[in-house]
């Protein structure tokens, strides 16, 4: 099977797009190509690459951008060791990496949900915990357990080596919250908007006790938990970071790309790695 053909069948799979405008291209490579095999990653990163080539794969499909950017514009790379030194490896290996990013949060099987989220909730085997919204599941109330052993149950099933941690340790868990990207305020038209704002919110609503971002800074909702944990209300901040929690959409991919295109292609997932390493003192 050619590789555009797999692609169409991948982007069939999900509901189309509201919007036009997507990041959901052939980044690099011939798509007019026989698929001599896949590999399914969060980041397609140099050692992912050099993984494709060791299991004679041609085609990479990743979530995140290949060259840095959300659109993975390369005009500002030229010249840039790091960049030649990728690109080189994917044209010499005739690989070819497409980006499946809007179309796997737009939907999944047909259905307006999240394959990212969905995915992740399937990985950690906690589909019977989910409250309120099962399309994009964020909200978890699991059986009460304690800071340091959820800690433990993320790093093995993410296969990560730390986790870096704010607020309490000895907060008593039941309800986890994924809150996204926590990134402080952000241009939205001819306003600012502040998503912060409605997360603290919603961690305050709905009782949180443990919260996952994918990226965070320090003044919002950091700053909240810490001041939270001061008031005697105990919160945790496990950060992972972004690669590392979506991945799991990633790997959830190989239990139901084989269904949607059809035939037999070799198929791995191949972890991007862990995006942190720890000096700890």
């Amino acid at each position: 099977m050619k590789i555009k053909e797999i692609i169409q069948k991948l982007e069939a799979f999900h509901p189309p797009l509201e919007h036009p405008h997507t990041c959901d291209v052939v980044k690099i490579g011939n798509a007019d190509a026989e698929c001599s095999g896949i590999i399914l990653t969060c980041f397609a990163s140099i050692e992912v690459i050099r993984r494709a080539v060791q299991e004679k794969a041609n085609l990479i499909i990743c979530h995140e951008p290949l060259f840095y950017s959300h659109e993975d514009t390369t005009d500002w790379l030229e010249g840039d060791p790091v960049y030649e030194v990728k690109r080189k490896l994917l044209e010499e290996n005739q690989i070819v990496v497409y980006r499946d990013h809007d179309h796997i949060h737009g939907g999944h099987g047909g259905a307006n949900i999240d394959g990212i989220f969905y995915g992740i909730m399937n990985e950690l085997g906690w589909k019977e915990y989910v409250i309120g919204d099962t399309k994009k599941p964020l909200l978890y109330e699991i059986p009460q357990t304690t800071v340091p052993e959820l800690a433990e149950f993320l790093m093995k099933k993410l296969n990560i080596t730390g986790i870096r941690v704010v607020g309490s340790y000895d907060t008593v868990v039941r309800r986890v919250f994924f809150c996204e990207h926590v990134q402080g305020a952000r241009p939205f038209g001819n306003k600012t908007e502040i998503p912060d704002n409605e997360t603290m919110k919603k961690v305050r609503r709905e009782q949180a006790d443990v919260l996952i971002p994918f990226e965070i800074i320090d003044w919002t909702l950091s700053a909240y938990v810490r001041d939270s944990c001061a008031a005697g209300i105990p919160k945790t901040i496990l950060e992972m970071g972004h690669f590392n929690v979506e991945e799991l959409g990633m790997r959830y991919m190989v239990r139901y790309l084989p269904n949607v295109i059809g035939c037999e292609v070799p198929m791995k997932y191949v972890q991007s790695g862990d995006s942190f390493s720890y000096i700890t003192k």
